[in-house]
């Protein structure tokens, strides 16, 4: 009996987690547009959890929802206008729910005292009392329909009547499995990827060596069987670790709105893309780095409506978050029409802290001048504020994209705006790379990163300025020595060398390597105490052949080799 209760109760928290995380940006979107829809799903949302609560007696949440859905009633029904006030007491209800929700899901005993918040909500409800609204016709329209709807799905009680529906389309079943679970599953299906690049590894080498045989031949077949189910196996466990996006920005509407309160200013936010899926450990990671940014944004490029209009811009601001794929990767722009990063306030603040010495200033380009921000400690305020000027942020941003094996770029113009970009793989455990030989050493690229190879004639290698460089199509890249980069031994000196063009965001350019062995799917095996933004290595594979490889990090590496131009 106690299993099935706290299975009942485990229901009840995973359902209440869910209609609190749609809340939020329902009553950002309520603020902004005064719909019934609206106000009756956040009203449906309320007496659910209210509901599901007093049948396991949680009688402090019970209490809480009660009163919220009192007010929502209210205006539901037009008593009462929604404002700015109003918004905020249910907004903080609903911020005391999640802490009891938590408290019930932690299996700890509720001490939480209730009656601040529902004598703020009894407050704002009194307040708005004396404010009588004008009910348009439109919603009283849309209120009379939703009404009219429920008491239409209602059975009816004549036994005579008979109504026909259209038949219904099949729902999708789902079942709720723990993530542990399914990491196993994930964890075997790479160890399953490397037995498999293994026997092809093998089966190859017999099937040249023993051709015409028919047992070699059956377990060539076999082989190849293998190949494609355990592909199949792979892109089906990671769809079960695929997760929309929407996931992490549900709660951006509402943190923006607090945080331009709070600064006086007026910000709109748009979300495109929320449906774009992503590896679960991306999802589990990309929200504090998107946090960081966002209220950057807000704090560093919004200006105050004063300070807008007399620039000629609307009064209020706004934030687009834009995410969508890219090939192999997820990318995650995150633009405001603000004021722009000032080149020569990032220059002069680095300067100042010692960060960079007047000389190697004035031969930066604008690239590096602005990456100076994510450097640890940089910032251009000098007040400190809840929000900013304590020398974290960006910095932050920049270590836990690495963690993911990602890159972050910024685009700014001034008064027009700034864009932070968040490239990222599609999954973090199978990708497919580019094998590649210096020396004696053999590493691993990600393909994703790597538009073409190429084999060239050393006479077609140029040096301007004293950085070697290749002529693409009429186009100018610099070229490096992949054992160069590295600090290694090796590189040989050939006639012909053959040539990666690398593109990491909107940075292109070239790595020479002794030669270039063949693409294969690899798993990425972490490596313990090495730092991945200091060395440049993402982690280790173990090829078909056996050998432990090193997998190269290209965007940790372009930043060491195109900082200063």
């Amino acid at each position: 009996m106690a299993d099935e209760m706290d299975e009942i109760i485990n229901e009840f928290i995973v359902e209440a987690e869910e209609i609190l995380e749609q809340l939020d940006p329902l009553f950002v979107e309520l603020e902004q547009k005064q719909d019934a829809e609206i106000i009756n799903e956040i009203f449906r949302g309320m007496h659910t959890l209210k509901g599901a609560a007093g049948f396991l007696g949680f009688q402090n949440v019970v209490d809480v929802a009660h009163r919220a859905e009192t007010i929502l009633k209210k205006v539901r029904e037009g008593e009462i206008p929604i404002s700015a006030e109003i918004t905020d007491a249910i907004l903080k209800a609903v911020d005391t729910l999640r802490i009891l929700i938590s408290h019930i899901k932690a299996k700890e005993e509720i001490t939480e005292n209730i009656q601040p918040i529902l004598d703020l909500l009894d407050k704002a409800l009194e307040k708005a009392s004396l404010q009588e609204p004008e009910k348009t016709e439109e919603i009283e329209q849309k209120i009379e329909k939703a009404e009219t709807e429920e008491i239409e799905s209602k059975p009816s009680s004549k036994p005579e009547e008979v109504v026909t529906q259209a038949p219904k389309e099949k729902e999708v079943a789902t079942l709720r499995v723990d993530v542990e679970r399914i990491d196993k599953v994930m964890d075997l299906a790479g160890e399953i990827v490397l037995a498999r690049n293994r026997l092809l590894n093998l089966s190859n080498k017999l099937e040249a060596k023993y051709a015409g045989d028919e047992h070699v031949e059956g377990l060539v077949e076999t082989t190849a069987f293998l190949d494609r189910v355990t592909s199949d196996l792979q892109l089906a466990v990671m769809k079960m670790r695929m997760q929309p996006l929407q996931k992490v920005f549900v709660k951006f509407p509402r943190m923006v709105r607090d945080l331009a309160r709070t600064l006086g200013k007026e910000v709109d936010l748009e979300i495109i893309g929320e449906d774009t899926e992503v590896d679960k450990s991306v999802i589990e990671h990309i929200g504090d780095p998107l946090v960081h940014i966002i209220r950057n944004s807000i704090d560093h490029g919004i200006e105050s409506p004063e300070e807008r209009i007399s620039k000629g811009k609307p009064s209020k601001g706004k934030i687009v978050i834009n995410a969508y794929q890219k090939g192999t990767q997820i990318v995650i722009d995150i633009s405001d029409d603000g004021k722009g990063i000032d080149y020569e306030a990032v220059k002069a603040k680095a300067i100042t802290k010692g960060l960079i010495t007047l000389e190697e200033a004035e031969k930066m380009s604008e690239e590096a001048i602005i990456n100076l921000i994510f450097l640890p400690g940089f910032s251009t305020k000098d007040v400190s504020t809840e929000l900013s000027g304590r020398g974290v942020g960006m910095d932050v941003v920049k270590s836990n994209v690495a963690k993911l094996n990602g890159y972050v770029e910024i685009f700014t113009e001034k008064d027009k705006g700034t864009t932070f970009r968040i490239s990222l793989p599609l999954t973090l455990a199978i990708i497919q790379a580019m094998m590649v030989q210096v020396g004696d050493e053999i590493y691993a690229i990600p393909q994703s990163m790597i538009e073409e190879t190429l084999r060239i004639g050393i006479d077609e290698i140029k040096e301007v300025t004293g950085q070697r460089v290749l002529t693409i199509r009429d186009r100018v890249l610099p070229l490096f020595l992949l054992n160069e980069i590295l600090s290694t031994t090796g590189g040989v000196d050939n006639d012909r060398k053959y040539i990666l063009v690398a593109s990491v965001g909107d940075r292109r350019f070239c790595i020479s390597v002794d030669s270039v062995i063949g693409q294969e799917e690899i798993v990425i095996k972490t490596i313990n105490g090495i730092d991945s933004e200091e060395c440049g290595i993402m982690g280790a594979t173990i090829t078909g052949d056996g050998k432990v490889v090193l997998i190269l990090d290209l965007a940790v590496l372009s930043r060491k080799v195109l900082t200063v131009k």
